[in-house]
């Protein structure tokens, strides 16, 4: 679906009926759900969809099989979804295990083996009411069950260009990149519910929730940063203030941004910070990764900040210079594939949160548009 095409706009107050979040029991709820997921992710995006039954249009896979799965709904219509499985290492597939490190996080429990962890997947909300809290509202619940089942880490995924979001509910980053095969290279996250205080200084909403745990475990968020110092080195996109994370580039590139990235020609250094700032994550990928990978889906920019990449198209990707597919106006494919060739650092410049600056800021997104369409004519 070309993102230029006109869509409804919703606000919660213009709802005729309310938002519902329930647990899909019966094989048609859950039938209709796996098809809502195929139109999302298969038709609308699109993905490169390997996994999936394309004759009848539906996404689901063996967590479907012992998942709770949640829906939302506005009068009959189906507006979203998302799944949270809860279980022991044993109930994980080794894949997913090694995804998301669950055989390090068990050393927290020094290996006893009867302790549960979450994994909330396959959330997300038809485009039409993406400006309604409908994802917030899912993964609250979501939420409300690892507090429910004592589950001291509850594991996810996403796109880089959607981590602010993972962020902003108190999500942090394990360091770790996984590929799937129908989304393409993901970041492996986690969020614990014992972390109080970090849910607090990036407002999650899940916060109230979590103060009212019965039991609260204090050494927990000690014990992950001594289990995994990598995470030290990442930058949290709802901690870093404007000018930290300009700086943070500055350093990153060897001069000021605007001085280096040929996006930012004819912004002023205040215009410039505020682009990369409310657009942009910094996202590390390890030596081989394939970062993009041709025929994936592309929403977002990738710009080098640091380290080496190789494309199968492009020779010589020199810091501050964009590479991929160009996904910040409408989303596209990729046509090339784009390698990590030494541990490598990357800004990722939002679709989504650039088709909000181009509502709240015209004339710098304007600007941006021109320069990459300067950039792909030379």
């Amino acid at each position: 679906m070309n993102n230029t095409i006109p869509m409804p706009f919703y606000s919660k107050e213009s709802l005729e009926e309310p938002i519902v979040i329930g647990i899909a029991r019966t094989p048609e709820e859950k039938r209709e759900i796996y098809r809502l997921r195929y139109h999302i992710y298969g038709e609308e995006i699109p993905f490169k969809l390997v996994s999936v039954d394309h004759e009848n249009k539906l996404l689901y896979d063996d967590l479907d099989e012992w998942c709770t799965l949640f829906y939302a709904k506005i009068g009959l219509e189906l507006v979203g979804t998302v799944r949270v499985n809860i279980g022991q290492l044993a109930d994980f597939s080794p894949e997913i295990a090694e995804a998301y490190c669950m055989e390090r996080f068990q050393k927290f429990y020094n290996n006893n083996e009867y302790y549960n962890f979450g994994l909330a997947s396959k959330g997300m909300v038809s485009s039409s009411y993406r400006n309604l809290p409908v994802f917030t509202m899912l993964m609250t619940k979501v939420f409300e069950v690892y507090c429910d089942d004592q589950v001291h880490f509850g594991f996810a995924n996403t796109n880089f260009h959607l981590l602010p979001l993972h962020e902003y509910y108190g999500h942090r980053r394990i360091g770790k990149n996984i590929v799937d095969p129908n989304l393409g290279l993901l970041a492996s996250l986690v969020i614990i519910p014992d972390d109080i205080h970090h849910l607090q200084i990036v407002q999650s909403p899940f916060l109230k929730i979590a103060r009212k745990r019965k039991i609260q475990n204090d050494q927990i968020i000690e014990w992950f940063f001594s289990e995994f110092p990598e995470t030290a080195n990442i930058i949290n996109s709802q901690l870093v203030t404007k000018e930290s994370f300009w700086t943070t580039l500055r350093v990153r590139l060897g001069n000021c941004p605007n001085e280096v990235m040929p996006i930012l020609q004819g912004l002023s250094k205040t215009e410039a910070k505020q682009f990369l700032h409310y657009c942009g994550v910094v996202v590390q990928c390890s030596k081989g990764n394939y970062i993009v990978t041709r025929e994936d889906a592309c929403q977002e920019l990738n710009i080098l900040i640091s380290g080496t990449v190789q494309s199968s198209d492009v020779n010589g990707i020199s810091l501050g210079q964009h590479f991929g597919a160009i996904g910040l106006a409408n989303r596209t494919k990729h046509t090339a594939n784009i390698i990590a060739a030494t541990d490598t650092e990357i800004l990722v410049l939002s679709f989504h949160y650039f088709q909000k600056l181009r509502r709240s800021c015209p004339e710098i997104a304007n600007r941006i548009l021109h320069n990459l369409a300067s950039l792909q004519k030379s």
